[in-house]
């Protein structure tokens, strides 16, 4: 992921799919959609149902409507978005409603049974809880539907109260929420608070913020129109990994950084940061990756969705 073909996201598929569509909402909504948007994000929507099931599968699925989808929660609040921004953006047909209800409806009852789910196996990141949330919030809105806003609402609020422990919010825990993996990433906040503001969610800022304050930096000084961002607290050297892309100088990370743009660009306080970041990717190569997006898919569809990201 993001120029380290040794550090392979498994969901890139879905990923690609779902950035890809989120992009071509985003410019609809602007005001400015691309030729043939309605049958591209259809054509994306059906890629997430079929190959980017893939890395879900293993750990069960359940038939909804025509499809049988893996219980994820990280694959099932993606696909939730993506059926709530071709609702937002009036490209949806009577099979897109009613899944987009359907989804929403099992969704809704696996979070009363256990709110925090997994994203893989039995591992729960609280982060890949926020495409859900983002999720029912948009179809509560949308279709007028009390259970989904409830139970997105509820779901907020849990990732809220977890970033409120005097560790900070946990990169993982376990089904009872007892903390796995304790200390916080700049990844999983920037995640989290790109997805909450886009469901509209003011609770966002609280990711963002952290994100901003504990592990953004200006590093050649504020004269300098550069930002980046660090996976871990300052101090704590951790690992590489997939999630966190290539750690540069000291502990910057490519992942945090382009997390960070979205996230950025979606909070009005932080949008001279937006920029800051947009202007290091560039400084740092990100435009060659830009001219191949064929070669470099997951990096180009990550890299306009934030910097186009907009609530909806």
């Amino acid at each position: 992921m993001l120029g380290d073909a040794n550090r392979r996201f498994s969901e890139a598929q879905l990923l690609c799919a779902a950035h890809l569509s989120f992009i071509l909402v985003q410019l609809s909504l602007d005001g400015a959609p691309l030729p043939e948007t309605p049958r591209r994000v259809k054509a994306l929507l059906d890629d997430a149902l079929t190959k980017g099931r893939g890395p879900f599968l293993s750990d069960g699925s359940a038939r909804v409507e025509e499809h049988l989808l893996p219980h994820s929660v990280l694959y099932r609040g993606y696909v939730l978005l993506m059926l709530a921004g071709i609702e937002r953006a009036g490209l949806a047909d009577p099979a897109s409603t009613a899944l987009f209800d359907a989804l929403a409806e099992k969704l809704v009852e696996a979070l009363s049974r256990q709110l925090l789910l997994p994203s893989f196996g039995k591992s729960i990141w609280p982060c890949d809880s926020a495409p859900a949330a983002a999720g029912l919030l948009l179809h509560g809105r949308l279709r007028g539907n009390a259970a989904s806003l409830a139970m997105g609402e509820r779901l907020t609020a849990r990732l809220v109260e977890l970033a409120s422990l005097p560790s900070g919010f946990p990169t993982r825990v376990n089904a009872k929420g007892k903390l796995v993996e304790s200390t916080p990433r700049g990844t999983t906040l920037a995640w989290t608070g790109a997805f909450l503001a886009m469901g509209s969610h003011p609770a966002a800022s609280t990711f963002t913020t952290t994100l901003v304050k504990g592990y953004c930096d200006r590093p050649g000084g504020n004269l300098l129109p550069f930002a980046a961002c660090r996976e871990w607290p300052r101090g704590v050297k951790g690992r590489e990994d997939a999630a966190s892309g290539p750690l540069l100088h000291g502990g910057y990370s490519v992942g945090a950084s382009a997390l960070a743009i979205a996230a950025t660009r979606l909070s009005p306080e932080h949008r001279a940061w937006h920029q800051d970041l947009l202007n290091t990717a560039r400084e740092m190569g990100i435009r060659p990756m830009l001219e191949k997006p064929h070669k470099h898919p997951l990096e180009t569809a990550l890299f306009w969705w934030g910097a186009n990201a907009r609530p909806w």
